[in-house]
């Protein structure tokens, strides 16, 4: 009985084609399916990206006062803050190579392992600059592990389920990003200091076995993916798009990253009080997000008007009032403002070309996204040299939010630009095939 169940289970991985026996094609086997706690582990691991900078962003007041001896102090403890996203926007595209050549989970366990392990050099680091090594390492680790688990993402999910878990990716993220920046200013409080929150870079180990058990090598589909490969960045139909993303960008990060130090210059000193601030203020993002999501069928010209509106609202807030509590308010209608204008980009450049093109797109919105996360804190540095400080820089901000939102408004009443709703542009997407 165990030969002849032995002869048959061999006998059915076979077919016949005429007298032979050949193997059965990858495509008659039986495919494994994702499910939800797949979705659930690939979104979670997008988070290691997000959080890694907001949760040393509340301690960077007392990383600046430290190493106020050393040169140029202010803007290298800004670069340990953002160099990993500038390493994002630089390396995203060298990663899909390295898959090409080294798999999808091999690399995507790889970056998480460095990504723990370079995280928590700084504890220890003495020097600025090898901390900055480090956290370019970092970047590196988060450039394989955004790209890796959002390809998995479109590997194991198609149609409804993988715009759920895209969309919740970006939703969860500013979240959790919020609550980390409590984590961080809570942690900073601690005997060790700014040193303290690096550890929790550590902690990131932890999806290694997730990702070992339950994460699979997609079944390679060239077919698919050969004419997309051949396709041009399609800069005629989101290039320009691509320089309003890096603009809008810029004016986000400002609260995320600055948020300790306009506290700081309203008399806040104390970590636990600048976490707590900055989370609430951080709060409007995931704000902002939720109103762009229902407001989705009002034209894309008038949701431009209302997200730069709130940015210039928020920073004029900031500038001109002198409480902390109204630091904090204002920092949470700038944080909705960016909120907002981010994933509607981020939705109309997609829109804005075929299904074919999609990845290049998606490309161009990250690049430019961690471009902006990288020079905003250096463009604020560079302005308040010459505005005075940091309150008046914000308060030039407010003009240039003002001024765009302004524009936009003066282009729709002219019936210029974008009149039609995402909606209606996702709908009118075109196939190239």
């Amino acid at each position: 009985m165990t030969r002849f169940l032995a002869r048959r289970v061999r006998s059915s991985q076979y077919k016949n084609v005429g007298d032979d026996m050949t193997p059965l094609s990858s495509e008659a086997r039986p495919a494994r399916v994702a499910g939800t706690r797949h979705g659930w582990l690939l979104m979670a691991s997008c988070w290691l990206s997000s959080t890694g900078a907001v949760l040393i962003a509340p301690v960077l007041p007392q990383m600046r006062h430290d190493y106020a001896g050393a040169p140029n102090a202010d803007v290298l403890t800004l670069i340990v803050l953002v160099i990993p996203a500038l390493m994002i926007a630089l390396f995203s595209p060298l990663v899909g190579s390295l898959v090409d050549a080294f798999g999808r989970k091999r690399l995507y366990m790889a970056a998480v392992a460095i990504y723990a392990v370079a995280g928590v050099l700084p504890f220890w680091l003495k020097s600025l600059y090898a901390i900055i090594a480090s956290r370019a390492v970092i970047g590196l680790a988060e450039a394989a592990i955004v790209t890796i688990a959002t390809a998995l993402v479109a590997n194991y999910f198609s149609g409804i389920q993988r715009q759920k878990w895209l969309t919740m990716q970006h939703a969860s993220a500013s979240v959790v990003a919020a609550l980390m920046f409590s984590v961080g200013g809570g942690l900073g409080s601690l005997a060790a200091g700014w040193r303290t929150p690096f550890l929790v870079y550590g902690c990131a180990i932890l999806f290694l076995p997730f990702i070992a058990t339950m994460i699979w090598e997609p079944e390679e589909t060239h077919a698919e993916h050969a004419p997309a490969q051949k396709m041009p960045f399609p800069w005629r139909e989101i290039g320009h798009l691509c320089l309003l993303i890096l603009f809008a960008s810029v004016m986000f990060f400002v609260v995320p990253v600055q948020i300790s130090f306009l506290l700081n210059a309203r008399g806040v000193t104390a970590p636990v009080v600048l976490g707590v601030g900055g989370a609430i203020a951080n709060a409007g993002i995931p704000v902002g997000s939720f109103v762009f999501h229902h407001l989705a069928r009002l034209p894309i010209n008038r949701l431009l008007v209302v997200a730069f509106g709130l940015l210039a609202s928020g920073f004029i807030v900031i500038a001109s009032c002198t409480g902390a509590n109204a630091t904090v308010a204002g920092a949470f209608l700038a944080a909705a403002g960016g909120g907002m204008a981010l994933p509607l980009l981020g939705t109309w450049t997609l829109a804005r070309v075929p299904f074919e093109q999609s990845g290049r797109a998606t490309g161009g919105y990250m690049g430019s996204f961690f471009l902006g996360n990288f020079l905003s804190p250096l463009v604020v540095e560079s302005v308040a040299r010459f505005a005075g400080g940091l309150i008046h820089t914000v308060a030039w901000m407010a003009v240039v939010c003002a001024i765009t939102a302004a524009a936009i408004l003066v282009l729709s009443l002219a019936k210029l630009g974008p009149r039609e709703s995402v909606h209606a542009a996702q709908a009118n997407r075109v196939s190239l095939g």
